[in-house]
């Protein structure tokens, strides 16, 4: 996986997941989830390094270490420190920037023009012409129609069924700079959030579509995974 030159945080969250902490203990605790992220959630488990990049002892590094694993924030295994939440996070930055390339890939093929060039019959007559005819057939992407099947297992699957026409056309606009499936699958995770809310506050599918919401960080109530693992939660 590829680090992060940034990642979401929320200091509220923070502040909340680190209550009793001493100051030190949370400066160390941000360091550390800078490092993970940076490093792709590929961070050595190794006293003398970490304490290095942080500037402490060896004695003030493993002190902070075991007062971090015995509270949840990070976990170590196979010689690697990380954390639960920036694992998922990493997964889900990584298979989006991937889905980004096949797609911009299969975009530059879809572009390319296909030409023929066709030789004039043998037994033409006066009337013809002794030039060779070039036909010329620029392949586009496929259309996304009324009956495309997966714009229907979208509106199937969106709580609030306005505006359909709209929808239709975001969904044109969104597919040609992501894979539809990829906008499923961010639906799925998101329905949670989205049936959580009363009609009147749900997003018409269109402004979901054109806000690239499928992309959004999911909202932390009703979410099991950020309640069980994230580090801005305390046990």
């Amino acid at each position: 996986m590829n680090g992060l030159p940034y990642y979401k945080a929320y200091p509220r969250d923070f502040l909340e997941g680190t209550v009793g902490m001493s100051f030190e203990l949370k400066g160390t605790y941000r360091l550390i989830l800078d490092l993970i992220y940076m490093q792709a959630g590929r961070l050595p488990d190794d006293p003398r390094y970490i304490a290095g990049l942080l500037g402490c002892s060896v004695r003030t590094w493993n002190k902070n270490r075991t007062q971090l694993l015995e509270a949840g924030k990070i976990y170590a295994e196979n010689g690697i420190i990380s954390n639960f939440r920036a694992d998922k996070e990493l997964i889900i930055s990584n298979s989006f920037q991937s889905k980004q390339r096949e797609n911009r890939a299969r975009s530059n093929k879809t572009n390319v023009l296909a030409v023929t060039m066709v030789e004039p019959n043998a037994d033409h007559t006066d009337t013809d012409t002794d030039i060779f005819k070039e036909r010329v057939t620029k392949v586009t992407p496929k259309k996304v129609s009324a009956e495309d099947p997966l714009f229907d297992r979208f509106w199937s699957l969106y709580p609030r069924k306005v505006g359909k026409g709209q929808a239709q056309a975001a969904w044109r606009a969104a597919t040609k700079k992501v894979d539809p499936q990829l906008i499923i699958e961010g639906l799925e995770l998101h329905m949670p959030d989205l049936t959580d809310k009363p009609a009147q506050f749900i997003p018409h599918a269109s402004t979901w579509l054109n806000g690239e919401r499928w992309a959004d960080e999911l909202e932390h109530k009703g979410d099991p995974f950020w309640d069980n693992f994230t580090w801005e939660n305390s046990k």
